[in-house]
């Protein structure tokens, strides 16, 4: 006899996997890049030869070529695989990110989100757009209607 009950509704099932990276050494890498300003000076140089932009894929590859230091291979696996890194000092700042110190400094602070300062055209009445913001005086402002 042929059992026609479907048993994927009715059990529950677990499959063990190994994680892709190693949290003590991505934490490790990190405390180490956030203390010695050398060990990231030094990670900063072994991209001297790769062509930018690039994503964190392309980085860890090239980092990979260049060193067997499981510290610097760990700290390029703590970037953010989702973001095309344009040139050395984006990779720096990005790294950078998860030193407190250098975080605080680049964050917005409370006073400036309760009172930004916005920056106004100076426009009189007498003046129309086109005086005060034309790129050209024969330019024309046209208006698409439905």
């Amino acid at each position: 006899m042929v059992n026609t009950k479907d048993n994927s509704k009715s059990s529950i099932g677990s499959v063990r996997h190994k994680p892709t990276y190693n949290s003590e050494n991505l934490n490790r890498a990190t405390d180490r890049a956030i203390n010695d300003p050398n060990f990231l000076n030094s990670c900063m140089n072994l991209l001297r030869d790769l062509k930018l932009p690039a994503f964190k894929n392309s980085l860890v590859d090239h980092i990979t070529r260049a060193t067997k230091d499981s510290d610097i291979i760990s700290l390029f696996e703590t970037l953010d695989g989702y973001i095309e890194y344009k040139h050395q000092f984006h990779v720096q700042k990005a790294l950078e990110e998860n030193d407190p110190k250098k975080k605080a400094a680049s964050q917005m602070r409370d006073e400036t989100r309760e009172n930004p300062s916005l920056k106004n055209h100076r426009t009189t009445v007498k003046k129309n757009i086109k005086n005060t913001q034309a790129v050209t005086e024969s330019e024309e402002r046209k208006i698409f209607r439905k």
